[in-house]
C-alpha cells in the first residue's frame, strides 16, 4: 500500500490525460501529499485511500476520485486569503485541502446536508479555525453569510440546474464550479470584461453523487 505521497504522485501523473486537461498546479500536489485521504475515510475503506477511485463513506455518499478532486481544486483557482464555500463536504478531504491552498489567511466552510456526516466533519475539524461545518442545505450558498470567493459544489446536480442562486453568492471576481450528475463539470467565472459579466466553461465526462437540498 502506498502513501499520500504516491497517491499525489500518481495523480499528477495521470493528470495531462485527464478531462483533456493539463498538467495540474503543483500547489495542488503539495497538498494532495500533505493531506492524508485516509485520515478522511470510514476504516473499512482505508486501505483504499491511496488508489485513484471513489470510495464509500456511508449514507450513500463518497470521497471523490483523487484526480477529480485534484482538477476541480486546480480549476478553482485558490489562493491565500480567500473565503470558500463547499457544499456537499462528506468526508471533509477535499475541503482539508482546499484549506491548505487558501493559507495563509484564507478559510473554508463546509456544508453538510446529511447529520451524520455533518457530526463527523465537526468532530474531525474541531479546533480548527480556518476550517467551519455548517450542518444543513448549502445549495443555495448559504445567503445569510457574506459573499463567498469561490464556491464549489462536490455533489452533482440535475441537468437544467440554475446557478444563478450561486453565482449571486459571489464576492467580485468569483468562481463558481459545480458538476451534473450525469455530464459536465462547469465553472462560472466573474469577470466584468466577458460578454454579461461572466465566463462560462465545461469539462464533459464527469459523474457524481446526486446533490441533495432546495436548489440541486
Amino acid at each position: 500500500m502506498g502513501g499520500a505521497g504516491e497517491l499525489a504522485d500518481e495523480v499528477a501523473r495521470a493528470a495531462p490525460a485527464y478531462l483533456g486537461a493539463s498538467s495540474r498546479d503543483p500547489r495542488v500536489i503539495e497538498a494532495l501529499a500533505r493531506v492524508d485521504r485516509a485520515d478522511f475515510l470510514p476504516p473499512a475503506e482505508r486501505s483504499g485511500a491511496y488508489v485513484d477511485a471513489p470510495l464509500p463513506i456511508g449514507g450513500g455518499q463518497t470521497c471523490s476520485q483523487p484526480s477529480m478532486v485534484a482538477f476541480m481544486l486546480d480549476l478553482l483557482l485558490l489562493e491565500p486569503g480567500l473565503r470558500v464555500l463547499e457544499v456537499g463536504s462528506g468526508s471533509g478531504w477535499a475541503a482539508a485541502l482546499a484549506a491548505e491552498l487558501v493559507k495563509p489567511g484564507g478559510s473554508v466552510c463546509a456544508c453538510e446536508i446529511l447529520p451524520s456526516l455533518a457530526a463527523a466533519l465537526a468532530e474531525r475539524f474541531a479546533g480548527r479555525a480556518d476550517i467551519e461545518v455548517a450542518e444543513g442545505d448549502g445549495s443555495l450558498g448559504l445567503p445569510d453569510r457574506p459573499p463567498w470567493d469561490r464556491v464549489f459544489l462536490s455533489a452533482g446536480v440535475k441537468r437544467g440546474f440554475d446557478p444563478e442562486p450561486l453565482v449571486g453568492r459571489l464576492a467580485p471576481g468569483g468562481i463558481l464550479l459545480y458538476p451534473e450528475a450525469f455530464g459536465a463539470l462547469v465553472r462560472v467565472r466573474l469577470d466584468p470584461r466577458a460578454p454579461g459579466g461572466r465566463r462560462v466553461e465545461y469539462w464533459e465526462g464527469v459523474r457524481f453523487v446526486p446533490l441533495k437540498g432546495a436548489n440541486s
